[in-house]
Parts: structure tokens; sequence; C-alpha cells
């Protein structure tokens, strides 16, 4: 079987991390409780994979949204989906081409109040050194010193030059993919 190209995962998902700005606070990812993955279609059945390797750097507060920002970097070589050929496929070219591009990166540019009560990222996501601007929907819950956020996006995979050639027009692999992420971190 030929890989699926997921393109970005990684970033989108762990969307809500960033160094510590003046007034919203330091919060702390727990790599164990957290997960970014991702969703994409190959020969018409979907299949689910994910990232092993992330970090997140975040500020958050809901008084100071200004100030929240998030800045997440993932491992493109931690990617699995359980396929042994896909996970063997995905690093090299055309897919992330892990040799020259080992990182994903997203960074928010502001974060806004969204729909539904929760909350709207603008970001750069760069993929092999594509970087283009994302909004992903996410929600957050704080309790005490712990906070949970989740959300999800799609992008098209050939935006980020994955999977581009014989791969480019969808129909063995899909363009879309949805990333997806839970973080649990502390203050």
């Amino acid at each position: 079987m030929i890989p699926y190209g997921i393109g970005a995962p990684l970033l989108a998902g762990a969307l809500l991390f960033a160094p510590p700005v003046w007034g919203a606070e330091s919060w702390t990812m727990v790599p164990g409780d957290s997960t970014l993955t991702f969703q994409g279609t190959q020969m018409g059945a979907s299949f689910t994979g994910h990232f092993q390797s992330f970090s997140a750097d975040i500020a958050f507060s809901p008084e100071d949204l200004a100030g929240s920002t998030v800045d997440v970097t993932i491992d493109m070589l931690s990617t699995a989906t359980g396929s042994a050929d896909r996970d063997t496929q995905i690093p090299q070219r055309p897919w992330f081409a892990v040799d020259d591009h080992p990182t994903a990166r997203f960074v928010t540019t502001a974060i806004a109040p969204g729909p539904d009560g929760g909350y709207l990222a603008q970001a750069r996501l760069t993929i092999r050194d594509v970087t283009k601007p994302v909004e992903i929907p996410f929600t957050v819950v704080i309790d005490g010193s712990k906070a949970v956020a989740e959300g999800s996006m799609t992008i098209d995979r050939v935006d980020y030059h994955v999977g581009l050639g014989e791969w480019e027009n969808g129909s063995a692999v899909g363009r879309d993919v949805t990333i997806t992420f839970h973080v649990e971190a502390t203050e």
C-alpha cells in the first residue's frame, strides 16, 4: 500500500501553547496525557494516525487572550498509523521528507473568543518549509492548576507539498487531513 501523506497533523494539533507572556499563565504540557492525531483516507478507506512525539510551549488565560500564545513542534519521524507499509513510506519523499524537514510547527498569531463558548486560534502551520495561515476552533477547561484543551481542523495536504506528483489528485490518497488534539497541561 502507498502511504497516506498526512501533512499537517502536527501541527495543528496541540494548539494552545507558547512561551509565557505578560498576563497569560504559563502551562506545562503533560506528554503522556496529550495526543495529536490525524485522519485521512487511502484507497477509499479511512485511517487514523498519531504523532508519538510533540512539544508545546503554552501561555494561556481566558482573561488575557491577547497575551495568550501557543507554539507546537512536532517530530515528523514519530508518525504512526498502524500500517507498517504506510509508516515506512510516510517519512520519505514525496510525503514528509523527514531527512530535510524533521519537524513541523504550529504557532498562534491570535487567540479570540470562538463559537459556542470556545476559542478560535489563528496560527501559522509549517510543514516541509511551507507555511500557511490556519484557523482552529478549540475548547479549554481549567480546573485549578490543570487545563485540558481540545480542537480539530482539516487541511489539504497538497498545500504543504505532501504527496505531490502521482499522489496529488487525491484518487488513491485523499487530500483532506483532519488534525485533532487533546492536550493536558499543568500550571
